[in-house]
């Protein structure tokens, strides 16, 4: 059948096995939330379609380009054929009871933030992955509905903002102490029976226990040879943040259980009233009480994690401070500022957030000397994406000003190095010349903006120009918090999908499009938007989801009782009947 994208039939198959796995994964949460245990999962894993779900999954990840032990990427597995060879393998292999993963290879990549440091990262063969892959595919939605519900790190539909939204809501009914927790190499010390036991309250399935215990002790492959695993998930591991966060969901219900779980009648004669958010392995525990309270806290947490997994927190990195003095959550600052005796709980970048930034930028300012020109702005403009649309759900306004700010004339300062211009006059030459206005850039988003950057002209005619990206252009707009709602229960995943969807449309309305009315100026259009939001991104009449293309700016109706959501189709109809009717 040839390489490269895989043929019209085998994708027809694909999508339908997809709506396969996701009616198998709702049956399972709904199990779930019936409180039933689980006795007959591992048959589920020998079925074709999950398999071929699970390799699609893990070949379509930027990982698979990396190999294994037995050198095998994902150039190896284009073809049809040779999806289904492995498909077949697998199947065999576990229908028979002989799968066994290899030792996964480690490599030592550098750590952020720390210069000439470096941690260990395991790479499994990409069969190891597809196995492990499938496992996810199977617990994930029995899991999902048994997590505790301010847990945000590798869960669907929920992220770093979610966590540290919880935060900020927490902090306006006075919990000013905060336990900054931190696990000794987490990932690395976790019980395997501590672990298995804990599966095994849900999971009666002891093929499935047995598996999951020789992912466990597959070992890894180092320069000195083989290291047999007694402790840790897998490195590297697709399935190890779910391993993770089932483990680290004990602590989580355990402090939930001293305050937030209580009855209200029950909560006012409660000892320590704490919440807990987690991420992962980061998480902080909030306290309403004054600072011996905390500190007691901590040491109750470290008992816990001490006697029941197994664990020991860090006790130079677990911190307690008032949330006055800001605390770093997630690459964030979250800290209370009071403004005429007002208190407010603000997010901002962190400092090392911000370092990370320089260095960063740094580092690209120097390729400009070797690369040429237009690769380098989209190089630059590729990190400041990423970092304004990280940081756009955060009080980060003032911040993009100053980072703008500093990099604007950074980069003037290192492209006159480079064209070797001295003096004020070639300077200003070198301004003319390399300093283009965004109305040229070939990125029409940037066209409504003023002020100009460093750029380079991509025709002729001096019409079209590659400009490097201002952070400013990035509207702020703040994360929700999280609804709560199961992805793996369709009336819920439904409405998840719908404001996923809906989230994304004024998204994209913010961004590329700034009308200013003559009459009744920037509000204009916030009331457009308040109108999208209240019709939900549906057209009025038809009932379909809108694509958004512009505003009609000839209305002028500034009412939202007068306005109403339509798509193109019904627009134009309606807009000939008017006609018509005149």
């Amino acid at each position: 059948m040839g390489t490269g994208t895989a043929p019209n039939i085998p994708q027809t198959i694909e999508g339908y096995n997809r709506m396969w796995v996701a009616r198998m994964q709702e049956q399972l949460a709904f199990r779930q939330a019936q409180g039933k245990t689980f006795n007959r999962l591992y048959r589920t894993l020998t079925w074709a379609k999950l398999v071929d779900v699970a390799i699609n999954k893990v070949l379509k990840n930027k990982g698979s380009r990396t190999p294994g032990i037995d050198g095998e990427t994902r150039k190896d597995y284009q073809d049809w054929e040779q999806r289904k060879k492995l498909r077949n393998q697998i199947i065999s292999e576990l229908r028979h009871h002989q799968y066994s993963p290899n030792p996964v290879r480690r490599v030592y990549i550098p750590k952020p933030n720390k210069p000439g440091e470096k941690r260990p990262l395991g790479i499994p063969t990409i069969k190891d992955r597809v196995v492990q892959e499938m496992l996810k595919l199977i617990l994930e939605p029995i899991y999902e509905g048994k997590f505790h519900p301010h847990s945000y790190g590798f869960r669907p539909f929920r992220s770093t903002h979610h966590a540290v939204e919880r935060i900020k809501f927490i902090t306006r009914w006075n919990y000013e102490w905060v336990v900054e927790g931190d696990i000794k190499s987490f990932f690395d010390k976790v019980n395997h029976d501590t672990l298995l036991s804990i599966i095994n309250r849900t999971i009666k399935d002891p093929d499935i226990l047995e598996l999951i215990q020789i992912l466990l002790k597959a070992g890894v492959l180092t320069e000195q040879g083989w290291e047999i695993s007694d402790m840790g998930t897998p490195q590297g591991g697709i399935i190890s943040p779910l391993l993770g966060n089932i483990y680290l969901n004990e602590l989580d219900w355990y402090v939930s259980k001293m305050y937030e779980d209580l009855p209200q009648r029950r909560r006012n004669k409660a000892k320590y009233k704490v919440f807990i958010v987690r991420y992962a392995d980061d998480w902080t525990v909030l306290v309403k009480g004054t600072k011996q309270q905390a500190m007691e806290i901590k040491q109750i947490i470290s008992e816990f994690l001490q006697a029941n997994l197994h664990l020991r927190l860090s006790e130079d990195k677990t911190l307690i401070t008032h949330i006055v003095n800001g605390i770093d959550f997630l690459g964030f600052n979250i800290r209370r500022y009071y403004r005429q005796n007002k208190a407010s709980t603000l997010i901002k970048p962190s400092k090392k957030a911000l370092q990370k930034f320089w260095q960063t930028t740094k580092r690209i300012r120097r390729m400009l000397f070797y690369m040429p020109d237009e690769l380098w702005i989209a190089t630059m403009n590729s990190y400041l994406r990423g970092f304004g649309e990280y940081y756009r759900r955060v009080n980060s306004k003032t911040t993009f000003n100053r980072l703008d700010y500093y990099l604007w004339w950074n980069i003037f300062y290192t492209t006159m190095k480079r064209y070797c211009t001295r003096g004020r006059t070639l300077r200003r030459k070198h301004h003319r010349k390399h300093y283009i206005a965004y109305k040229y850039d070939a990125n029409k988003r940037n066209r409504r903006f003023g002020k100009d950057n460093f750029g380079v002209w991509i025709d002729k005619e001096k019409k079209r120009a590659r400009i490097v990206d201002s952070l400013i252009h990035y509207p702020i707009e703040y994360e929700p918090k999280h609804s709560q709602l199961n992805p793996y229960i369709k009336e819920e995943r439904e409405k998840l999908e719908e404001n996923k969807r809906l989230k994304k449309l004024m998204s994209d309305i913010r961004f590329q499009q700034l009308h200013i009315h003559p009459e009744y100026g920037q509000d204009w259009q916030q009331i457009r938007l308040d109108v999208v939001k209240r019709d939900r991104g549906r057209c009025r009449i038809c009932g379909k989801h809108t694509t958004w293309k512009s505003f009609i700016v000839t209305m002028s109706s500034n009412s939202p009782d007068s306005l109403v959501t339509l798509c193109r189709n019904c627009y134009n109809k309606t807009y000939k009947r008017q006609l018509a009717k005149n």
